[in-house]
């Protein structure tokens, strides 16, 4: 699984970069890939080597095999056929509504997914690892969504029936978008232990760690931090939560737009030098709070990096300092010169990318582990 979860990361490595990285002997790591390409889960190629007299074989992961990704978020259902390497290969979606029954989710993503395992067979792909991002979920100990109140054990055999015998893993939304950011995107440059948080149709954190191949996630409960007692009620059924305050349906009615005007363009929908001094000064009132909530997630797990991805990150200096600000007054000590906020282009409209990314990584987490191609979808 390390060796799997490396060539995901790092898109491919030499030999000896797959013993650094892993920790493991070269003769170990060279038993383990030769494994790993008779099972047809690595590709062997040639390639100058990076020091003279060093290995010239290069590894990737196969492009024979695909992993199916399904994630339901800023009013609309996704589902995206990907690469092992976490790339979209092809998506599908529709229009869904912000809190839709159970039985609307099952019927659209029954239609989605039938196209996509269509396009499977028709690429000659094989299905190895699905995965099912939503916002709210709490894994399998907990028998409640507080976002989508659905009966949980009737979801799985639901996606069992859809996807048997293709592994399916569910998660939380924020797990997905930091496995997006790590493998997708590649930012995994900062190779230390941060919090990661994701400002979009909601809130939400998650503790990332760079050492972790395998349990590099953890989420943290951050948007439904209340932050004003009685204030605007949440989706989640609370008054004064973060996330109602700093999501995007939020801001966009500072700014004017609906969440599917800004769905529609993109990372553009937010441009700084068309707002006036009442709307950013409102947006900075906002990421103030959104400052404290980190600031109070900081005090509880001791990370000293945090990166910040989505509408906060398309603004200016002077805005993105607000959040620097709130961190501040609600830190221990206060911001001091050791933690550090990135703040990350959000990619707006990039799903299903988040759910293909996390499903790549489950199938690496499991390390190859082979699997049957899924039945056709009954009717």
């Amino acid at each position: 699984g390390a060796i799997l979860e490396l060539l995901l990361r790092r898109k491919g490595a030499f030999r000896p970069e797959l013993s650094a990285g892993t920790a493991l002997t070269d003769v170990s790591v060279w038993r383990i890939v030769s494994e790993l390409r008779h099972e047809g889960w690595v590709f062997e190629s040639r390639k100058r080597a990076p020091y003279v007299g060093g290995p010239s074989s290069f590894f990737t992961l196969s492009n024979d095999h695909a992993v199916l990704g399904v994630e339901l978020s800023n009013g609309r259902l996704s589902v995206g056929l990907g690469g092992l390497d976490a790339s979209v290969l092809q998506s599908w979606r529709c229009a869904i509504p912000a809190e839709p029954d159970q039985a609307v989710f099952e019927a659209r993503c029954r239609e989605l997914l039938g196209e996509a395992l269509a396009q499977r067979g028709h690429r000659r792909l094989r299905a190895v690892q699905a995965a099912v991002a939503l916002p709210g979920y709490g894994g399998p100990a907990h028998r409640r969504n507080a976002i989508f109140p659905w009966d949980l054990p009737r979801l799985h055999d639901f996606l069992r029936q859809c996807l048997s015998p293709v592994p399916v893993a569910l998660t939380n939304s924020v797990i997905a978008q930091a496995a997006y950011d790590r493998y997708a995107i590649g930012a995994d440059a900062l190779g230390r232990d941060h919090l990661f948080v994701f400002v979009g149709h909601g809130v939400a954190a998650a503790i990332v760690s760079a050492a972790g191949a395998l349990d590099a996630f953890a989420p943290v409960e951050m948007g439904h931090a209340v932050v004003q007692r009685g204030g605007a009620r949440c989706r989640c059924g609370h008054h004064g939560c973060l996330e109602a305050y700093t999501s995007l349906q939020a801001v966009g009615e500072i700014v004017g737009l609906d969440e599917a005007s800004m769905l529609a363009r993109g990372d553009a929908w937010l441009e700084p030098g068309a707002l006036g001094p009442r709307e950013l000064a409102q947006l900075r009132d906002r990421l103030v709070l959104l400052g404290l909530g980190i600031g109070n997630a900081l005090n509880l797990h001791g990370l000293r990096d945090v990166v910040i991805s989505g509408w906060p990150s398309l603004l200016g200096p002077e805005e993105t300092a607000a959040v620097a600000h709130g961190v501040d007054e609600s830190l221990l000590g206060g911001l001091q010169d050791d933690v550090t906020l990135h703040f990350r282009k959000p990619g707006t409209g990039s799903d299903p990318g988040a759910s293909v990314a996390f499903a790549a990584w489950a199938f690496a987490r499991r390390g190859g582990v082979d699997s049957p191609e899924p039945a056709a979808l009954a009717a």
